[in-house]
């Protein structure tokens, strides 16, 4: 009898071998499509949803490493439908687990992404950390066509785009996990990266420059790339980028590469009235000089540093004013910031936090520190 237990292990290792031979759920290659990306748009003559997917096309299969792209779109009253019936058209089955982009047009925006994006996040097979756009051009399909140009997947090519956005800070990276909790988060608004369709010398690219705002699901204005950079700035979202500043004539002149940037947002209660104080200090790299005279006289490096900062705290300012008188949309965060730090006052202002954003006083200090400048530290001298 006391060799029983023994056995048990044993015993347990026969039953699950039969599970252990291969996947449970595993698909050949040839019966799916694989969806590489999607854009959502209205269709003009019937007002349903058109999705158009952007779908790898493996030729000769795996083996070959040959991969190229097919377009496919399709009209229904739901996402699920669009997506069920396109099996009939394909007869593959859609596999998504490798779905980099969603772009969504400005009227589907407008008229709320709350039906759009519901599907994408409930669904089993798609993953949560794909991107999202709004298209700055009248469709979204616009974008993803762009793949017969340039004759790459676009929406793998979006993705890197997103992936390397931290050296411009032109756009925010969004992925729809983050998006779906702006939504459901009181005291923050959601925002989306607007992508357009840039063309010169007769080529056409992709470009990615500002953002999409929404107030609840629905969008309702936008940011510049310039305004943008601000409001990163501004909610503590800044990795990288360059900040331009003038001479003492007010003349663009020197660019210094954002090397870190730290936000701070300290809400206070004077006399029953909330506060809020917001304090960058962002250390930066001499990059260029447009000028030959020499860091000498009034034109120090301090005096550079500190007209940088004088810039940044207006630009800041601007933009939270903009979203306070034109939108009372805290795209920002600050209502999550109040509830954590001031949990008693956010008790009282938070079923009217729009109202109250819109009036709240808010404070910028901004700190710009040049810690180098590059390989040398004198302007190129122009000979006699």
């Amino acid at each position: 009898m006391r060799a029983a237990p023994r056995l048990l292990p044993l015993l347990l290792c026969i039953v699950m071998l039969p599970c252990l031979s291969g996947c449970w759920n595993y698909t050949e290659v040839d019966d799916i499509s694989i969806v590489a990306g999607v854009a959502i748009d209205k269709d003009g003559a019937n007002e349903k949803i058109q999705l158009t997917a952007e779908m790898v096309d493996i030729q000769g299969g795996l083996d070959q490493n040959q991969a190229g792209f097919k377009m496919l779109s399709l009209t229904g009253s739901t996402i699920f439908d669009i997506v069920r019936n396109m099996i009939s058209i394909t007869g593959k089955k859609l596999f998504w687990s490798h779905a980099k982009a969603i772009i969504f047009s400005e009227k589907v925006a407008r008229e709320g992404l709350i039906r759009t994006v519901d599907w994408y996040s409930r669904d089993t097979e798609t993953r949560s950390d794909v991107f999202i756009f709004v298209s700055g051009e009248p469709t979204a399909r616009e974008i993803l066509n762009l793949n017969s140009t340039t004759k790459t997947i676009m929406s793998f090519e979006l993705a890197q785009m997103m992936r390397d956005e931290k050296y411009t800070s032109s756009a925010p990276t969004v992925e729809i996990w983050d998006f779906i909790d702006k939504l459901e988060t009181m005291g923050n608004h959601a925002v989306a990266p607007l992508i357009y369709i840039h063309e010169q010398n007769g080529q056409k690219n992709e470009r990615v420059n500002g953002c999409a705002i929404f107030s609840k699901d629905k969008m309702v204005g936008k940011l510049n790339g310039k305004e943008t950079k601000s409001m990163l700035f501004a909610k503590d979202g800044i990795k990288g980028g360059v900040l331009g500043v003038n001479d003492k004539n007010g003349v663009p002149t020197y660019s210094l590469e954002i090397l870190s940037s730290r936000t701070k947002v300290k809400p206070r209660v004077v006399n029953g009235k909330l506060l809020l104080q917001v304090r960058t200090v962002t250390h930066t790299g001499l990059d260029e000089v447009m000028t030959s005279e020499s860091f000498s006289g009034n034109e120090t490096i301090s005096a550079i540093e500190e007209r940088a900062g004088e810039a940044l705290e207006q630009e800041i300012l601007a933009v939270i004013r903009k979203m306070q008188r034109e939108y009372h949309a805290d795209i920002f965060g600050y209502g999550e910031i109040i509830h954590e730090h001031q949990p008693e006052m956010w008790v009282k202002v938070r079923d009217r936090w729009d109202d109250e954003f819109a009036k709240l006083d808010i404070t910028v200090d901004s700190k710009v520190i040049i810690e180098s400048t590059a390989k040398t530290s004198r302007s190129i001298k122009m000979g006699d």
